[in-house]
């Protein structure tokens, strides 16, 4: 058997055979009657999130992080045909500011928004050439913005779906998009090592913020009330853009590498992960027209990097997991450890309801696991999905959060009743993975795939 943690499970249409794909890019057939490994399939070069038998039962398709969808023949466990895309589920998921729209992007390229109440679907878009890998909403949740591997930004109109602006200039993949507070800039980040300050209403390039000499941009965030773009590189630094005066304004040294940066919803405080495991929260001091960090407190439960911060709505509560799946909760005021919740799963996903009481994560089973997330006792688990989670969020403004799975569903919930509030489906685990030009694929599989989602454009 694997050795690794499973990531995504698929049951055989005779349910006679159960496939498992685990982080490192393996697959493990077992027999469902003796429970016994029949095959071990390999190839893949990163994290199975999506595994799905073909109809008849003969293949078995597989979409990795490597960039490819492979399809694998049972009878002999070879590779049949490997196509560059991926699999059909949500990658990234945010609630616009205002609560109202939920929106979602694959690595298939395509856009998704929601009614932010009901699941009511108000726009499908597909803009990118290749897969989005950033998002993010202007604060009066009018734009959105989406960053991909074809080295474009675009800016969308919110309630019309309508594309405003394609922002080219990068040279590499787009790894980081964030709006200002007052909603007239953008900054991106990409694999170039550049990071670039946008005008929104024109989409004109207004500055080149940072570019590398061999330090690569690790991280970007806006201040949530002030004109300045936080960013730091592999230099072990922490930098404060000034946007209105085109300059750096602070310029931190830090004790280990940072990973990942986050303010606080009220501005006050800065929070970097360091690839050492360690979490620092530095507080803004301003004097005047002059603004400053100051290490606030410094936290390292773990050796491993963090993989995501979260604060609460009312910035009293952080909260960050890392490579050993567990997940750490601290009071901003003090830097006290309040709890630490054990990682019984993947713990990929964190999120933090509106009122701060309620921690969420991805737990066995599929559910959405609930916990309080001042003391870390085990709530309510949500129970309904029924392939790996792949994201949750919660609403700013409500006691709503969202979920989305690698077989496509989208589910809406009431944290503190647990009760199911909508579900939607994207239709097929491969809907929109072109195939026009694939090569390699017998009538029968592409007829597979196509009932699976895929497209043949004549």
């Amino acid at each position: 058997g694997s050795k690794s943690w499973i990531d995504s499970l698929a049951l055989s249409p005779d349910e006679r055979q159960i496939a498992g794909a685990d982080a490192d890019g393996a697959i493990m057939l077992w027999d469902v009657q003796t429970r016994q490994p029949q095959r071990l399939l390999q190839g893949h070069q990163g994290s199975i999130r999506t595994l799905a038998y073909t109809p008849d039962g003969r293949y078995l398709i597989s979409g990795a992080y490597d960039e490819t969808v492979r399809i694998w023949d049972l009878q002999n466990g070879l590779e049949e045909a490997r196509l560059q895309g991926h699999a059909h589920w949500i990658y990234l998921l945010a609630f616009s500011p205002n609560g109202h729209y939920l929106a979602g992007v694959t690595l298939t390229g395509a856009i998704y928004f929601w009614d932010g109440h009901n699941l009511g679907l108000r726009h499908v878009r597909q803009g990118h050439k290749s897969a989005i890998r950033a998002l993010a909403f202007s604060s009066d949740s009018r734009l959105f913005a989406t960053g991909s591997d074809d080295n474009t930004v675009i800016i969308w109109d919110v309630q019309s779906g309508e594309l405003r602006h394609t922002l080219r200039g990068h040279e590499r993949y787009v790894r980081l998009v964030a709006f200002d507070p007052s909603g007239r800039y953008l900054a991106s980040s990409s694999y170039d090592d550049t990071i670039r300050l946008w005008d929104v209403t024109t989409g004109h390039l207004l500055n080149v913020v940072a570019r590398s000499s061999g330090n690569t941009m690790e991280w970007i965030a806006f201040h949530p009330h002030q004109p300045l773009l936080a960013y730091t590189d592999t230099s072990n630094r922490i930098y404060l853009w000034d946007v209105e005066r085109g300059r750096v304004a602070v310029d931190v040294a830090t004790a280990s590498q940072p990973k990942m940066l986050a303010f606080s919803p009220d501005g006050r405080y800065l929070v970097c992960g360091a690839y050492d495991g360690s979490v620092t929260l530095w507080e803004l001091v301003t004097d005047g027209s002059c603004v400053t960090l100051a290490e606030h407190s410094r936290m390292q439960p773990s050796a491993q990097s963090a993989w995501a911060l979260v604060f609460s709505q009312n910035s009293s509560l952080l909260a960050w997991n890392g490579e050993q799946r567990e997940i750490y909760v601290t009071s901003v005021m003090d830097g006290e450890a309040l709890c630490s919740i054990p990682g019984t799963h993947l713990a990929h996903c964190i999120a933090i309801s509106a009122d701060g009481q309620y921690l969420m994560t991805d737990g066995p089973e599929f559910v959405v696991a609930s916990y309080n997330a001042s003391t870390g006792d085990a709530g309510k688990s949500l129970a309904g999905h029924t392939a790996n989670l792949t994201s949750i969020v919660a609403s700013p403004v409500a006691s709503t959060i969202a979920s989305t799975d690698s077989g496509g569903v989208v589910k809406l919930w009431d944290v503190n009743t647990g009760a199911t509030l909508a579900t939607a489906q994207l239709n097929g685990p491969y809907l929109g993975m072109n195939i026009t030009n694939a090569t390699g694929l017998t009538q029968g599989q592409r007829q597979s795939l196509l009932a699976l989602g895929a497209v043949d454009v004549p």
